[in-house]
């Protein structure tokens, strides 16, 4: 029986398990998976710094095989999952710890709280943002030139591997949608936030590109309204379960979004950038997968998940681990949608229309 079998656009997640534990092996899709993002695909670079930002603490990893690791998260993240789906040998190591051999198979430079904008999430502390991350990627870029032996070799290695980038929610929800400490909603509308973050997004991008990035999925943004901090924040004042004008707002991102991937693609040789519709991904009836709780965090509620929190027992019925992050039950669901919603996975079809 082949185990792929009829693929499904939506299957339960009990299935997804059985799937990923007996199923997804073989020779993997890509040889080398590099990843750039905040919180939601950071697996420990955090750990070090001196930021709020960290997850290396109970209760996070409390059903990770290794614990906490410095996933925002119970379990596994939407970039473990697919790593597994790609029928990678291992999660992708976070670049602060990853070896040379390692790194010919990819690092994740991501770091939680991060954004496209350098002042994003810095009332946390220290973190990495996103122009640090490029200038960690060109770092190793050299490491894998130099056990290579030039840049011909790095260069035509990296065209062969999946990059991803999934970054600019917490510019929105830890800058412009926090006005009592940052100043960017006086100074922009909505239209010409989404333009100035696009426009900076769009040269960062180009960066990745530059320093031999081919394959490359952009991870639109997501329906923060309905993150529990932000129904904390603005619930009353909305009336309804989720911020719908935090959602509007981010829908102007990621229309612009779309557009940029096409002039990507339109007007770099050998380009190959796709666009992840997560805010579709993420629309689906939470009850008929067994998601009870949509909008209060299992550790934390509307509150960050703090060090030796009591988490909640019903993890599978929660969408959000914490009041930003999602739980491994909704990360399997959003990867799995990412990653059947297409055929083949590369170059370009890495777009969900729920």
């Amino acid at each position: 029986m082949d185990c792929m079998g009829k693929m499904w656009r939506v299957v339960p997640v009990l299935l997804l398990v059985f799937y990923l534990q007996h199923c997804a092996h073989g020779e993997p899709e890509v040889p080398c998976y590099f990843i750039f993002g905040d919180s939601l695909s950071d697996s420990g670079n955090n750990n070090k710094l001196v930021t709020l930002g960290r997850a290396n603490f109970p209760p996070n990893g409390i059903d990770f095989p290794n614990g906490p690791t410095g996933r925002f998260c119970n379990g596994r993240t939407i970039v473990d999952v697919l790593a597994e789906l790609l029928k990678l040998e291992d999660y992708i190591p976070p670049y602060a710890t990853v070896s040379d051999y390692r790194i010919l198979q990819g690092a994740n430079f991501a770091s939680g709280s991060s954004g496209i904008r350098d002042e994003t999430g810095r009332h946390y502390g220290d973190l990495i943002t996103m122009k640090e991350q490029l200038k960690n990627y060109q770092i190793a870029v050299s490491r894998l030139t130099n056990i290579l032996g030039n840049d011909t070799a790095a260069m035509d290695h990296l065209s062969k591997c999946l990059f991803t980038v999934g970054i600019g929610s917490h510019d929105y929800i830890n800058n412009y949608y926090l006005p009592q400490l940052y100043p960017t909603n006086s100074e922009y509308t909505p239209v010409q936030y989404a333009s100035v973050l696009i426009n900076q997004y769009f040269q960062q991008l180009k960066t990745l590109y530059k320093h031999g990035a081919r394959k490359v999925a952009i991870l639109g943004l997501g329906r923060l309204g309905c993150m529990p901090l932000e129904v904390g924040l603005y619930g009353e004042v909305a009336d309804t379960e989720c911020v719908e004008f935090i959602n509007d707002a981010v829908q102007i991102f990621n229309d612009r979004l779309v557009r940029l991937v096409d002039g990507l693609n339109a007007n770099l040789t050998d380009a190959h950038f796709t666009y992840i519709n997560m805010s579709g991904i993420q629309s689906f009836d939470a009850a008929a997968f067994g998601f009870r709780v949509r909008n209060n965090g299992c550790c934390g509620g509307q509150l960050p998940c703090l060090p030796f929190s009591v988490s909640c027992s019903n993890r599978t019925e929660h969408i959000y681990w914490d009041f930003i992050n999602p739980t491994e039950a909704a990360n399997m669901i959003y990867a799995q949608r990412a990653y059947i919603s297409q055929t083949p996975l590369m170059p370009t079809r890495w777009i969900y229309t729920p």
